[in-house]
């Protein structure tokens, strides 16, 4: 029951602050205060415009990297990297090099924000470079702060103490608290990672102090929080641990609903279960499941608030495309006013003629790609959006109606442990719960294969040809990977899912009795195949007449950079390989 994982990473984002030159002022800031996005975002094209126009290049990579924000605070991480990457231009041609840093690490984080954490780190150690070269200790310690996160979240301990220690120094005979509390809670989140407690303690201790110090509310709730995760798991202290959550709910006073709040409530319920205060520990965690509810409800009407502001930048997005329209349409007349009398003059009426068609033929062409393009992209999405219900669908089954279940047997026995009842009325009850609580965890496990999130994509496939494996059929697995390697979350789920859906299609129209599986690791690519000896069709004859199934996978894995090839001829079976880019 005690969030541990989370407890610790909340440590990681306390402690990478964002640098910056002063204190932000002008109207994007004022705008996304004020969570006017499209505003901000309409402010900041023209500011960037205006300051391009006057040969501000400082200037506007600072707009850049303020466009930058709104797009990631939208989720449009490709709009972000794009217009970071236009300035980055714009930098190394004028050797801005203080604002190429600021633009690589804003590149960096950008990644971050879409789980690319290999591109990421690429780009934070780009940051890290150029501000070496500089011999800006202070940049370093600030891009230095997101490459320690980074080693630290994949347990490369050594490379995350290195870093760590670095900014430590770097920032040791700093007066700022703010920058002292991040050193100090760097250490204290690497020692903590890899268990050596009582010298993270003292790093946390001091990270408390400056925190304190700080005044900020942010930095003294993460500590508390942090303190009573020492308690409960170095040294099974339940009692220091509910006076730290304790001081987080103090500290929140009339906050009954943030997430903060609603991780001290499921910490608090765990104390008191550890205490044998079944009672204390029922009212919290109802206290708990009571907010989760209303978070999950808060973040559905969060999302459709999201796609009310990015409707509103899509037609601020518009009129902008308008304007540059207009202006290039006014361009293009002076072109062709200027074409026409030359052409008049030289008689070349017929060169400009085919020429013209030359162009109306490339736009039919453009026009073809853009088309093939969107409708791979709707393909795309609509997947994309089946896999976050399915985790969506599956965290609601197991978080709340199955922490509800698990309240309602816990009500159950603390009545039974205060009356020393001994209904079969109520051990029937408790049957009953158990039963039910077990099918919501089933199906739960089935939006979202457990061994596919414990273990890894090469268990849960093994597992999967086993299952579908009868005494009509046969799905045999073999693989070079190692199988406890795992890979990108996402990209896990991705490949799984593209393979159940084949060997479903197998099952469903191959006819076969013996199938099967391979998966091999092959220059940073997998490559994937399947082979029946099925009835097999005319591969050469299938284009459109492709059902929509295939047309699904077809679309995936175009969009993850692979390959998808069917040979099958009728009566001699059918091979599929697959050749897909691996993603960490």
């Amino acid at each position: 029951m005690l969030k541990l994982g989370k407890i610790i990473y909340i440590l990681l984002a306390i402690g990478c602050g964002i640098a910056a030159r002063g204190a932000e002022t002008d109207s994007v800031d004022v705008y996304l205060k004020q969570e006017k996005i499209s505003k901000a975002l309409e402010y900041a094209i023209a500011d960037s415009d205006a300051r391009l126009k006057k040969k501000d290049y400082k200037g506007y990579c600072q707009s850049a990297l303020k466009k930058s924000k709104i797009y990631i605070k939208l989720n449009d991480i490709q709009k972000s990297v794009a217009v970071l990457f236009g300035a980055l231009k714009v930098a190394e041609n004028r050797k801005l090099m203080f604002e190429k840093v600021l633009l690589l690490n804003a590149i960096g984080r950008s990644f971050e924000s879409g789980f690319n954490n290999k591109k990421s780190l690429e780009y934070y150690r780009k940051a890290d470079h150029v501000a070496k070269k500089l011999n800006n200790d202070t940049l370093r310690a600030f891009v230095g702060q997101n490459i320690y996160k980074r080693f630290l979240l994949a347990r490369e301990n050594d490379s995350a103490f290195f870093y760590a220690w670095r900014i430590m120094n770097i920032l040791k005979g700093s007066r700022n608290y703010d920058q002292l509390y991040r050193a100090h809670s760097n250490l204290s989140a690497y020692y903590f990672t890899t268990e050596k407690f009582d010298i993270g303690k003292k790093y946390l201790d001091t990270a408390t102090f400056y925190a304190q110090k700080n005044k900020k509310l942010e930095y003294v709730k993460t500590c508390y929080m942090n303190l009573g995760y020492y308690y409960l798991t170095a040294k099974r202290d339940f009692k220091s641990g509910e006076k730290e959550y304790l001081k987080i709910l103090q500290l929140m006073g009339k906050d009954t609903l943030s997430e903060e709040v609603t991780d001290a409530y499921l910490n608090l319920s765990y104390v008191y279960e550890q205490l044998d205060n079944y009672k204390q520990a029922t009212v919290y965690l109802n206290k708990y499941i009571e907010n989760t509810a209303v978070i999950f409800e808060n973040k559905l009407n969060s999302q459709v608030k999201e796609a009310e502001t990015k409707y509103e930048i899509e037609k601020v997005e518009e009129r902008y495309k308008h304007k540059q329209s207009e202006l290039l349409e006014r361009q293009s007349k002076r072109q062709k006013i200027f074409i026409i009398i030359i052409a008049l003059l030289v008689v070349v009426a017929i060169l400009f003629y085919f020429f013209n068609q030359n162009i109306r033929l490339k736009e039919k062409n453009k026009l073809k790609d853009i088309q093939s393009k969107l409708q791979q992209n709707i393909i795309n999405a609509t997947l994309d959006g089946q896999e976050i219900e399915r985790k969506k669908i599956a965290g609601v089954l197991h978080d709340s109606i199955s922490a509800q279940l698990s309240s309602a047997g816990l009500h159950l026995s603390a009545f039974v442990a205060t009356t020393n009842s001994k209904s079969d009325e109520i051990a029937k009850t408790r049957v009953i719960l158990k039963d039910a609580h077990d099918k919501v965890r089933d199906l739960s496990h089935e939006l979202l294969p457990t061994l596919l999130a414990k273990f890894g994509l090469l268990y849960a496939l093994q597992d999967l040809c086993e299952k579908n494996s009868n005494s009509l059929i046969e799905f045999s697995y073999s693989s070079n990977i190692a199988s406890k390697k795992r890979f990108n979350e996402d990209y896990e789920m991705k490949v799984y899912f593209i393979i159940t859906e084949l060997l479903n299609n197998v099952l469903k129209h191959s006819g076969a009795n013996q199938a099967q599986l391979t998966i091999n690791e092959s220059n940073s690519h997998l490559e994937i195949s399947i082979r029946d000896n099925g009835n097999g069709f005319d591969s050469n004859k299938t284009g459109n007449s492709e059902g929509f199934g295939l047309t699904q996978i077809r679309a995936r894995i175009a969009n993850m950079k692979g390959k998808f090839v069917i040979d099958s001829r009728p009566g001699n079976g059918t091979l599929i390989r697959i050749r897909i880019p691996i993603v960490y």
